[in-house]
């Protein structure tokens, strides 16, 4: 990736490389108007469109670097995992799932701008309709799928769609692949043998089989917020201050207790500074980041805090309602052989005609939305599937951050069938007082017997589409590779789906929950209806940890929704 990236960063005419956030190793103010923590998904959105007002200053705070200029080409979507610019979490030991692991599994988290967005597969999707409905009907005023949709269609500059629910003049391009692969042809062919049909994967009501919309532009680059939100204005507002390589460490909490007026963070040099806030405090650290936040700050459970030595400011239920779309996979080979993505010959086929292997997003081109068996006839879909692994031949990297070795030069796919409607809950929870000690993360994976029950119908689904005869002519075998554990079980049997769900068990990059969004009379919220911290003045959060339940889906677009939200209702609090 190294080696790209130098490529990339000498043409500004391709990449937005030339309009990077530029490391600043002296913080000059003291006080700003709205400090805005995390450079993720969420926070580009808030500090952009607060930024719209020249009156007011606003600083975002990202624990990590800028994005690597490679990480925007398509086929380079994963290549930061497992480097300095990925937190690298994991699990606590599961009793349930990811056995062959040690009940341990991985959580590639994004530590640059960007965040989770710059490691994923950039799908744009909105869940279904009904998700946003109960948000409504469980007291959250404003919130439901009528009152959402403005917000979605706010960001979007859709260029395949131009219909009521869809925007069109938004600073986030969605569009279709330009080039679609023949496998994903090939997919979408299977797909109709078994009787699905194609969607657009943001209707109301998603199901079926789509080739993806993603966040790529006209020049076949990945978009991410930073790219939408910040970059285009870091030159033309001066008020504007984006400060990566500072970890914010607390929020500096007044002595009564009932407001946020600042954080305390940790620079690049290692230094220990202060920034005051005159009007508010945004987090927007993601699932992990501002449950912890909070947390450290005194703001969380008090049974959890006070055991740490940590002074409760209020006893809130921050760090539970963890969700997260949890899945397993079918590995498969084609008889076909695949691209090498990583010389200067396709290096330079993407700079300068933007097309070859690097200019795809490859298997990851199609997915679906499905209703296992556990669901009703009218149930919103309960399983995704992703296609991943055309293009390199490690299709599969363990996932507690391990390598694996090439041994063929034919393709290897894995069909990854995903609960995106999980039943089990999990939490975040304070390991030390000390803000650079992790969390424990424990995400319950397969706690209820039918979050597995919903995998093993996705797996028996892959092992069809693979046996299907649009896959069968280019060659397609399933990967029948002695699994531990499983190889008692006759292989393709409910049985041994059940054992490879509890065995080879992967998290998506999909959590939600830790601070639940809902009224005051919910016991269990962290956050009101407006996304602030209840009986904390100053202080709101605005990233997917406020979802009450998660939308069965890829979650930037939703993510992306809630920051317009956040921004509108700040906006409208201080005009």
């Amino acid at each position: 990736m190294i080696a790209a990236d130098i490529l990339i960063r000498s043409d500004c005419a391709l990449i937005d490389s030339c309009r990077r956030v530029v490391e600043q190793p002296h913080d000059d103010v003291d006080e700003v108007d709205f400090i805005v923590v995390g450079g993720g998904v969420a926070g580009p959105v808030v500090a952009g469109r607060l930024s719209e007002n020249p009156n007011w200053t606003v600083t975002l705070f990202e624990s990590g670097p800028e994005q690597p200029a490679a990480i925007d080409i398509p086929a380079l979507l994963s290549s930061a995992i497992a480097t300095k610019y990925d937190w690298q979490y994991i699990t606590t030991p599961q009793k349930h799932a990811c056995l062959a692991y040690g009940g341990v599994c991985g959580w590639p988290r994004g530590r640059l701008l960007g965040g989770t967005a710059s490691l994923s597969g950039s799908m744009y999707s909105r869940g279904h309709r009904d998700v946003y409905d109960g948000w409504l009907r469980d007291g959250n005023v404003g919130w439901g799928y009528d009152d959402v949709l403005p917000f979605f269609k706010m960001s979007e500059n859709n260029r395949d769609y131009n219909t009521e629910i869809h925007g069109t003049r938004g600073p986030m391009p969605v569009q279709k692949p330009t080039e679609i692969l023949p496998i994903a042809r090939t997919l979408m062919e299977a797909a109709r043998e078994l009787g699905y049909s194609e969607m657009d994967m943001s209707e109301p009501d998603p199901m079926g089989f789509s080739i993806a919309q993603l966040m790529i532009n006209s020049a076949k680059v990945r978009v991410t917020t930073p790219t939408a939100y910040l970059r285009p204005h870091l030159r033309s507002r001066g008020h504007l201050r984006v400060k990566t390589n500072r970890h914010v460490t607390r929020l500096l909490v007044a002595a009564d207790r009932r407001s946020v007026h600042g954080v305390e963070y940790v620079d690049s040099a290692n230094r220990t500074r202060r920034l005051m806030a005159r009007k508010e405090v945004i987090l927007c650290a993601g699932v992990i980041g501002s449950a912890h936040l909070l947390m450290l700050s005194g703001i969380g459970p008090a049974e959890d805090l006070r055991p740490l030595g940590v002074p409760v400011v209020q006893d809130l239920r921050v760090g539970h309602n963890l969700q997260h779309h949890v899945a397993s996979r079918l590995g498969f080979q084609l008889n076909v052989t695949h691209d090498r993505m990583l010389t200067y010959e396709a290096i330079g086929q993407y700079m300068k005609q933007r097309s070859g292997p690097l200019s795809t997003t490859g298997g990851l081109q199609v997915s679906a939305f499905l209703r296992s068996d556990r669901a009703g006839p009218t149930d919103p879909a309960d399983v995704q599937l992703f296609f991943d692994g055309f293009s390199p031949n490690c299709a599969y990297a363990q996932p507690v951050y391990g390598g694996c070795k090439a041994t063929t030069d034919l393709v290897r796919m894995n069909v990854r069938p995903v609960n995106v409607r999980p039943r089990s809950r999990g939490t975040i929870r304070l390991a030390s007082a000390d803000p650079f000690v992790r969390p424990r993360i424990d995400p319950n994976y397969l706690a209820t017997e039918e979050d597995a029950d919903v995998l093993v119908w996705g797996l028996r689904l892959a092992n069809d589409l693979v046996h299907t005869k649009a896959l069968q002519q280019l060659g397609a075998t399933v990967d029948r590779s002695p699994v531990d554990h499983c190889n008692k079980h006759t292989f393709a049997t409910d049985p041994y789906w059940r054992c490879l769900v509890r065995y080879h068990t992967r998290g998506e990059n999909h959590h939600a929950g830790t601070c639940k969004m809902g009224p005051a009379s919910d016991p269990t919220a962290v956050v009101d209806p407006e996304l602030r911290v209840h009986r904390v003045r100053g202080l709101r959060v605005a990233d997917a940890s406020v979802f009450p339940t998660q939308p069965n889906c890829n979650p930037i677009a939703p993510v992306i929704m809630v920051a317009e939200k956040a921004a509108k209702f700040i906006k409208n609090t201080w005009r």
